[in-house]
């Protein structure tokens, strides 16, 4: 399976005013047995937006959109995807291609899991749908509509009046589902309905929930050293640290970690250690030091200490050592937050984090 374009931000969680414009990501490649195909389809769109005035966020009346009618003879494919928030599902008719990808897959670390899908015979471009811990959206030239998809309130954004919608994010029972287009442009006129059309039979069963996944927490960032703490290939025993200094100006030293860490679990919206497995647990006396502008990893297993996690959500907490002039050093403390297959505690948008960069949102396209 080729590896989709990951749309990855360089300072994570700092608020900004604009985002940035996007490229086009790669297509997916085309697997045997995973094709199916468009139903022609025709979808009222019932608002001033049929005449040519887009309805805003603030009008009451929300776009209605009714699903076509497909010929009884199209095969259409049952697909699924599942993950630690909840069960994506859509149903895709012959003449379609589509590729799925868990939490496991490459990709930005805001993009948990889903489904992309794109028509036969297109030399590029598809659409994504996917779960989403948190999505923002902000800059200029952005245009949003309330409309009802697959039964459910939904807000479809486009930037620069381009004739395609760059994303649709569903609320309802559908909350954290977001559809984004990628280079979709050259085919889009012909599609559009069809595509509409595989969107009408989205559901989201958060009652199904398997997998892991990273949460982006404020606790993830210290803008002070310019430094993101972030997890990858996370098991029960598990993970892969990732260290990221995105701002060469800001420590006053060297930052350096070491071997420790400690592990928490959310009870009752407090943090609790988690007991540990063994008596007078040590950690090699070791030294790694993070370059700046650049990022470096960290693999580890804490089943030795901690055995294997039940399902919940977790974070890990590390020191970072910050080096000054005079050769002292100051210590902070940075954490990761992540969640094992069962119910999620808080959401990050419970929380209270909120996104303003490209990271999370679609590209600009022109």
């Amino acid at each position: 399976m080729r590896k989709f374009a990951a749309i990855l931000a360089i300072s994570i969680g700092l608020i900004l005013c604009a985002c940035g414009n996007g490229a086009g990501a790669e297509q997916p490649e085309k697997e045997n047995g995973n094709t199916a195909g468009t139903g022609q389809s025709g979808i009222q769109n019932e608002s001033a937006a049929d005449a040519g005035q887009p309805e805003l966020l603030n009008e009451n009346t929300p776009i209605v959109r009714e699903l076509g009618t497909q010929d009884e003879n199209t095969v259409v494919t049952d697909v699924t995807q599942g993950g630690p928030y909840g069960e994506i599902s859509i149903s895709i008719p012959d003449g379609w291609n589509y590729e799925v990808y868990s939490t496991d897959s490459d990709g930005p670390m805001s993009e948990m899991y889903g489904i992309c899908f794109y028509p036969e015979g297109v030399a590029e471009g598809y659409v994504k749908l996917a779960y989403f811990d948190f999505f923002g959206v902000c800059g200029t030239g952005l245009a949003e509509e309330k409309a009802t998809v697959a039964g459910n309130d939904a807000y479809i954004g486009t930037y620069d009046n381009h004739e395609y919608w760059d994303f649709i994010s569903f609320r309802g029972e559908c909350e954290g589902v977001v559809a984004l287009t990628y280079s979709v442009g050259d085919w889009w006129g012909e599609y559009v309905d069809q595509v509409m059309d595989i969107l009408d039979t989205l559901s989201f069963d958060q009652n199904v929930r398997e997998g892991t996944a990273y949460i982006y927490s404020s606790e993830s960032q210290i803008s002070e050293i310019g430094l993101s703490f972030s997890l990858k290939s996370i098991s029960s025993t598990g993970a892969t640290l990732v260290f990221h200094q995105y701002d060469a100006d800001a420590p006053k030293g060297e930052l350096i970690f070491g071997d420790d860490y400690f592990i928490e679990v959310q009870r009752d919206s407090k943090w609790e250690r988690v007991p540990v497995v063994i008596e007078n647990a040590a950690f090699n006396a070791i030294a790694y030091v993070i370059v700046p502008e650049d990022s470096v990893e960290q693999e580890i297993s804490w089943e030795w200490l901690y055995g294997k996690l039940a399902s919940g959500e977790y974070r890990i907490g590390k020191s970072i050592l910050e080096s000054n002039e005079s050769g002292g050093h100051q210590k902070h403390m940075i954490y990761a937050q992540f969640i094992l297959e069962g119910d999620m505690l808080q959401t990050a948008n419970d929380a209270g984090y909120y996104m303003c960069t490209g990271y999370p949102t679609p590209p600009r396209q022109e």
